[in-house]
């Protein structure tokens, strides 16, 4: 006996179970139309990272192909109240880029239209990755913002010399070997 869609019915119900052993296994899935998730934003770890809520699940993000101050960098505090006031209880649209090595979904922020990771770098508050942010459009218009927030010496470029996390990281590990 074959139904509307041509499987056989036991077919359909096997299929059926096993999607079920698996919601139950896993928990709750968080489904991606397109790479697109929405959700709200519960916390604000620092500049770059936030937890949001999607549906019942909670998602760790970090903003991608921009870098903020790490906590104890001058400009982290200013970092981050500049993502909590943008971000904070706020529904979001999430745009997948990527998973990094702690499991973190790695996307383009937007609230409302305004898409925040770009904000930061223009508030003189990001840098724009050098190893992430290369070759796609946002990046180019991301580094005119960083130039222009460095000749006006706002956000981090008041310091004459800030030191990119990515460097900065490095320097404190070699500092704890």
């Amino acid at each position: 006996m074959k139904g509307q869609t041509g499987w056989p019915v036991p077919g359909r119900r096997l299929i059926f179970c096993l999607l079920a052993l698996l919601l139950f296994v896993w928990g709750p899935v968080v489904v991606m139309a397109q790479d697109e998730l929405f959700g709200v934003v519960v916390k604000v770890v620092d500049g770059d990272s936030v937890m949001v809520r999607v549906q019942k699940t909670f998602v760790q993000v970090r903003l991608w192909g921009i870098d903020t101050p790490e906590w104890r960098q001058p400009s982290s505090q200013a970092a981050k109240a500049f993502t909590r006031s943008r971000l904070l209880n706020q529904t979001v649209r999430l745009v997948s880029r990527d998973k990094d090595r702690y499991g973190r979904l790695v996307a383009l922020v937007y609230s409302g239209e305004v898409l925040v990771n770009g904000e930061l770098v223009k508030a003189g508050l990001a840098w724009v990755h050098v190893y992430y942010c290369r070759e796609d459009p946002f990046c180019d218009q991301w580094r005119q913002w960083e130039r222009e927030a460095k000749k006006q010496e706002i956000g981090l470029w008041q310091d004459p010399e800030p030191i990119p996390p990515w460097i900065w990281k490095q320097r404190q590990q070699k500092g704890n070997e």
